[in-house]
C-alpha cells in the first residue's frame, strides 16, 4: 500500500502532463494551414497514441499493463523526435530550445514512474 502512495504523485504528474502537453499539441496541429494532409495525420495520430495510453493508465484494470507502455512510448518518441528536432538545421534555436525542455520535463516524468514503480 505505501508503494502505490509513493508512486501516486509521480503518475499523477505524468498523465497531467502528458493529457496537456498532447491536446495543446492538438490545437497547434489543426490550426497550422502549412501541414499537408498526409502531416495534420500523422501528427494527430501521433497526439491519439499518447491520449489513448495515458487514458487507459487511469483504468485501474489496465495500469499494470498500459503504464509501462506510456513510459516506455514517451521515452522512445522524445529521443527519437526530440532528437532529430534538436539536431534539424532547419529549426531555430528558440524552436529547439522549447521542444528540448517538452522532452526533458516528459522524459524525467515518465523516468519518475518508473522508478516508483520498480521500488
Amino acid at each position: 500500500m505505501l508503494d502505490r502512495l509513493r508512486a501516486w504523485p509521480a503518475f499523477t504528474v505524468l498523465i497531467g502532463w502528458t493529457l496537456f502537453l498532447w491536446a495543446s499539441r492538438t490545437r497547434n496541429v489543426v490550426s497550422n494551414d502549412a501541414l499537408s494532409a498526409w502531416g495534420t495525420a500523422w501528427r494527430l495520430g501521433v497526439v491519439v497514441v499518447f491520449v489513448a495510453l495515458a487514458v487507459g493508465a487511469l483504468r485501474r484494470s489496465a495500469r499494470n499493463r498500459v503504464l509501462p507502455v506510456l513510459i516506455w512510448w514517451t521515452i522512445g518518441y522524445w529521443l527519437v523526435r526530440g532528437g532529430g528536432i534538436v539536431l534539424d538545421a532547419n529549426h531555430d534555436a528558440s524552436f529547439k530550445v522549447v521542444h528540448s525542455v517538452l522532452m526533458v520535463i516528459s522524459i524525467g516524468a515518465a523516468m519518475w514512474v518508473w522508478r516508483t514503480r520498480s521500488r
